[in-house]
């Protein structure tokens, strides 16, 4: 019969007593590992632990008195009190004087108690706030939250700057901008600031953070760190950089997904920074938290609580459900029936989500149409080209060559929107565009109307700003080709109402601002990922958008293109999201409408082209 007990209370690890025809079952517990002298197994002495060892020995397994006294405290201090706040809609008793909504208060809560956590709202629920008052509110209580570091998008550094301002002015908040030697003498100022809120975006992470390592990747070494000689101390990923000496106490990711890649390099060293030692809490903000499967959530949940969910193949081959592809790979397709109620009771003392339908009732109605185009005969003939024979001869002559069929499929995808040109630096999209002339009819209708305009390329976007600037009609741009400072002008004049069109790609602008100006957004692209549409929409279906009677989006769709294929796959994910997000039970559970996720269920299987939102 399988034992399990911990040898003291200053242990990290359950010894596990078992059957020599037992062993393939421990080993199916994440961080599991053989003891040769002691000729036992350990597990990490960690909540999950405890709940796997139940799942896979159920009664069993006998629990030793050391042990049921860890995970009786465990579950007294930390667990049960989550567990009571996660799905809590109002704060029980907040501060007279409290600015916060409600159920952002709670939220604060269930952060403070549940220590590290994921806070996954809706996006527009005010994630960033929350965050900011626990850092308050923690400083208030003299426990140390500062310094802290915010990694975010870079286009919003400023944003969380002029929030902390607000919310925390007990913080002294450093943009991490500019470049390499600017950057690095912010980081040393704030060094010596005890109450530094660094505020860094995800590029810059990498550059001044070491690397952990994960699976086969291999860290770069210099010469003193073991390393080729040929190996710059700069180029190193092993000695400590600026952000690694810091004695943070509090590090917080702002639209968490993007380190869903566990081989991505700011991926791991969001992970190095957050295992510093001085480090107490972690928090990842996102209402995102898978891009395509439940395998994507493991890399946020590893740098939350990284002894609870030690190694990624073990996650997945415990709670994923998974098949072979064609090409004689396994895909993740959710989350395993047989296993699904022990994730759920793995991840939910350590993750909050409110649906904006349930504590943001007074934002506007959301309403989709779809507006067909037929491309240009231009288009036509180079689409129907690529798709054909993979080649084709271009409107000034140049040849265009699809090395392969994903290659193809960005092609069909640019030809779907505009003509092609060639360039010296390759291809560039040009008229005519059957999109573009579809938004300048649209924008006709709108009169003047605050509207937003939002695409996946960057060359769709300049190739209808040059349209807007013949047409004299005004307008702003966030891409990645602004500067910071320009973006900022363009979003503060729109939503101040001096410019009538604001255009923005999802990659630039489709993260963590706010363009609540607008009740229209047309959408003349749209992404593979289910992310990046998310993300895009709620830019102006956030608080702040109950000013509107309903928010409209307006789908530019090239009639029988590759455009019609995207819904598929965009259903599928949206669908594993739903089982991360479980929002239909939580309405449920509140005996609140569905009606709105019913409406879009039933829009994306019976209408072309309408994605997961």
């Amino acid at each position: 019969m399988p034992h399990a007990d911990i040898v003291s209370m200053e242990s990290s690890k359950i010894v596990v007593q078992t059957h020599w025809n037992e062993r393939e079952l421990v080993k199916q517990i994440p961080g599991s590992g053989w003891d040769n002298d002691a000729k036992v197994w350990t597990v990490p002495l960690t909540w999950p632990a405890c709940i796997q060892l139940r799942g896979i020995f159920g009664h069993q397994l006998t629990i030793g008195q050391l042990l049921q006294h860890w995970a009786y405290v465990e579950r007294e201090r930390r667990v049960d009190k989550a567990l009571d706040l996660r799905n809590l809609t109002e704060a029980p008793m907040p501060p007279a004087d409290d600015k916060l909504r409600l159920f952002q208060r709670a939220g604060v809560n269930f952060l403070y108690v549940g220590e590290s956590a994921v806070l996954g709202d809706d996006m527009g629920s005010g994630k960033t706030v929350q965050a900011l008052e626990l850092l308050r509110f923690l400083e208030s209580l003299a426990e140390e939250s500062l310094p802290a570091l915010v990694v975010c998008p870079n286009s919003m550094k400023f944003t969380w700057a002029l929030e902390a301002g607000i919310w925390c002015k007990v913080a002294n908040s450093y943009v991490v901008d500019g470049g390499l030697v600017t950057r690095r003498k912010i980081l040393q100022t704030a060094q010596a600031d005890s109450k530094a809120l660094i505020i860094i975006n995800y590029e810059g992470l990498r550059s001044h953070s070491r690397l952990t390592g994960f699976g086969s990747e291999r860290l770069r070494r210099c010469e003193p760190c073991g390393g080729a000689a040929t190996t710059k101390y700069t180029a190193c990923e092993v000695h400590n950089k600026e952000l690694n000496v810091i004695p943070l106490k509090t590090v917080i990711l702002d639209e968490a997904h993007k380190i869903k890649d566990p081989h991505a390099k700011q991926t791991r060293a969001a992970w190095a920074v957050g295992q510093t030692d001085t480090v107490t809490r972690r928090y990842a903000l996102t209402g995102t938290v898978i891009a395509n499967d439940p395998s994507d959530a493991w890399s946020i949940f590893h740098f939350i609580a990284p002894r609870e969910h030690p190694t990624k193949t073990k996650y997945v081959d415990r709670y994923c459900l998974q098949s072979w592809n064609a090409y004689g790979g396994l895909d993740v397709k959710g989350l395993h029936p047989a296993t699904r109620d022990e994730f759920y009771r793995l991840i939910d003392p350590r993750f909050r989500r409110m649906p904006k339908a349930l504590v943001l009732a007074q934002l506007p109605p959301k309403i989709h149409s779809v507006r067909h185009v037929e491309l240009t005969p231009k288009q036509l003939k180079a689409y129907r080209d690529i798709d054909a024979e993979l080649v084709t001869r271009l409107p000034d002559g140049s040849i265009m060559v699809a090395a392969n069929d994903l290659v193809a499929q960005t092609r069909l995808l640019q030809f779907a929107s505009a003509t092609m040109e060639s360039t010296p630096d390759g291809f560039r999209m040009c008229d005519p565009s059957s999109k573009v002339d579809a938004l300048v009819d649209i924008l006709e209708e709108r009169d003047g109307k605050p509207t937003l305009v939002s695409a996946m390329h960057v060359q769709l976007i300049n190739l209808a700003a040059s349209r807007l600037t013949k047409l004299k009609i005004p307008y702003g741009l966030i891409t990645g080709q602004q500067q910071n400072f320009e973006r900022e002008v363009a979003l503060r004049a729109f939503q101040d109402g001096k410019l009538p069109v604001l255009m923005f790609t999802l990659a630039a602008g489709g993260s963590g601002l706010t363009m609540t100006a607008a009740d229209t957004q047309v959408r003349l692209q749209r992404s593979w990922s289910l992310i990046d549409n998310l993300q895009g929409a709620d830019r102006n279906h956030r608080i702040g958008s109950e000013i509107h009677e309903s928010i409209h989006y307006i789908d530019v769709v090239a009639q029988d293109t590759v455009e019609e294929d995207q819904v598929e796959r965009l259903w599928e994910k949206a669908e594993r999201l739903e089982e991360i997000n479980r929002d239909r039970a939580r309405l449920q559970l509140d005996r609140q409408s569905t009606d709105e996720l019913d409406a879009e269920a039933a829009r994306i299987e019976n209408m072309p082209m309408m994605e997961a939102l």
